[in-house]
């Protein structure tokens, strides 16, 4: 037993080491990258660093997103206030526990001395797709809160072997954390998960032990559940949870404004096309017919969740919480060259192509937020306020410690009356000393906040830098970017990149 726990710990210790060296290669969240350029992940630093200085979310300070994916940036502001190096930190256990939680899901089909190898092409996989992107999303938090449910699940699927009431309890506070991070998350995913489990609980006659286990997880869910609602009582900020988080996300956003899909009726059939591949795998893997029904509810209600919404490509990050699952596929793996030489030529293939294993190689760091902060952070003074001028969240407020003036700090994927006013009216009073607007090549929404510049402004920087970016407007180039189907010729041509413009204005 002795012996177990030792090769136990130090098996842990290394997929620490593992899951540190991959978030530092390919998070633009790590040291070796000056910044991360995605907007998103600046809007949640913004958020963060906002509530740090004593702002209330959603009251204060505004995002659609969830409040724990807020309180986890507060935390990293507060270990590192002009940096993503507090993120970094909290993506390297986001990913150990990931690995820890899909080890455990691999040992229930097998024993195999192989299970850490291929436990650790499903980690370089994951990191190095589209999905993962620059890092730093929702989807990514919660991949170790949803394996960990998913072996919870599979344990009593397989082995008729109910939870510990603190196992279950454990369960829950993670699913509320899902809920809380997104909770259209928590609805496909542990959802199709519940009818599954009590069809199944049902048919073998353990409907008794699987409702016990609910009511825990329901108390774990009710504990963070409480906790959240504690600080929004506190600050007297309900209606504004409501508001945004709920109300904002179920009726309001689409994010439509970069995803880049055809507005065509028929694009919804190419989506069903592609989700129906995606099924495939559990489709066809030789498993008991338990497993597979679980596996098949939930991981097919996220594909169907992708089908009616509004597809951006880190949405399929959750779809890696199944790669421990190929186990299922390599039960019987030997430590021979028929095994090693396909799996290190496709290490040898993921990263080859993964944009920011490109952008470490050639050197082509995004440095426009860069240029722009240094003019404001060199001519500082009393009422140096700085503000995003019909446009997302540039970084600026990450770089030059300034917090934003009011509530509407970017534009966001929905025409907000609100948000239009208020940024209009901060212009017109003279308070702004510098505007920062990024110019991107795909936009919809930004029509809506388009203001034009005021007078009393002027040009102080303009630079264009090639941009790596996502989404296309034309079916076959979304399908061509979907996965890992980019050229290797990118290592040694230029990479098909899109422009991206930035401007800094400056009061007179």
């Amino acid at each position: 037993m002795q012996v177990q726990h030792i090769s136990s710990y130090r098996e842990s210790i290394l997929f620490l080491i593992f899951s540190a060296a991959l978030v530092t290669l390919f998070s633009t969240c790590s040291p070796l990258y000056p910044i991360n350029p995605w907007d998103d992940a600046n809007v949640f630093m913004t958020v963060g660093k906002s509530m740090l200085r004593g702002r209330v979310l959603y009251r204060d300070i505004f995002d659609q997103k969830g409040p724990i994916l807020f309180f986890l940036h507060e935390l990293a502001a507060a270990m590192s206030y002009t940096s993503f190096l507090g993120v970094y930190f909290i993506e390297v256990l986001c990913l150990w526990g990931f690995a820890l939680c899909g080890l455990r899901i691999m040992r229930l089909f097998s024993q195999s001395r192989q299970n850490q190898l291929l436990l650790c092409m499903v980690l370089l996989l994951t990191v190095t797709s589209d999905a993962y992107f620059y890092g730093d999303s929702a989807e990514e938090f919660c991949l170790p809160l949803l394996a960990h449910a998913l072996y919870g699940m599979l344990r009593f699927v397989k082995h008729h072997k109910a939870p510990q009431w603190y196992e279950a309890l454990l369960l829950g506070v993670g699913a509320g954390l899902v809920f809380w991070i997104k909770f259209n998350i928590f609805i496909f995913f542990y959802g199709g998960s519940l009818l599954a489990l009590f069809y199944i609980a049902y048919r073998e006659e353990l409907l008794r032990r699987l409702w016990t286990t609910v009511g825990w997880v329901a108390m774990g869910i009710g504990i963070v559940s409480a906790g959240v609602l504690a600080y929004f009582f506190r600050y007297g900020a309900v209606d504004a949870l409501w508001n945004v988080y709920f109300y904002t996300n179920l009726f309001r956003y689409t994010g439509t404004s970069s995803n880049g899909e055809p507005a065509v009726w028929w694009f919804i059939f190419v989506k069903l096309g592609i989700m129906a591949v995606l099924l495939l795998p559990v489709v066809l893997t030789k498993t008991r017919r338990d497993v597979k029904l679980l596996v098949l509810s939930s991981y097919g209600m996220l594909l169907l969740s992708f089908t009616f919404l509004t597809v951006q490509f880190y949405y399929f990050l959750l779809l890696y919480v199944y790669g421990p699952l190929l186990i299922v596929f390599f039960r019987r793996m030997e430590p021979c060259l028929r095994v090693y030489i396909p799996m290190a030529s496709v290490a040898v293939v993921a990263v080859g192509l993964n944009w920011n294993i490109v952008t470490l190689l050639r050197g082509t760091f995004s440095h426009l937020t860069l240029d722009i902060t240094e003019i404001v952070n060199r001519n500082e003074t009393e009422d140096s306020q700085v503000m995003n001028f019909c446009s997302y969240d540039t970084g600026i407020f990450l770089k030059t410690r300034h917090l934003p003036p009011g509530r509407h700090f970017f534009i966001s994927n929905l025409e907000d009356e609100e948000a239009r006013e208020e940024q209009n009216s901060f212009i017109l009073s003279g308070q702004i000393k510098y505007l920062a607007r990024e110019e991107i090549p795909i936009k919809t929404s930004h029509d809506f906040y388009d203001i034009p510049t005021p007078d009393g402004y002027q040009i102080v920087y303009e630079g264009e830098e090639n941009f790596r970016y996502r989404f296309y407007t034309r079916p076959h180039m979304y399908l061509w970017n979907l996965g890992y189907l980019r050229p290797l010729l990118c290592l040694f041509m230029h990479p098909d990149t899109e422009p991206r413009r930035m401007l800094l204005y400056e009061r007179r």
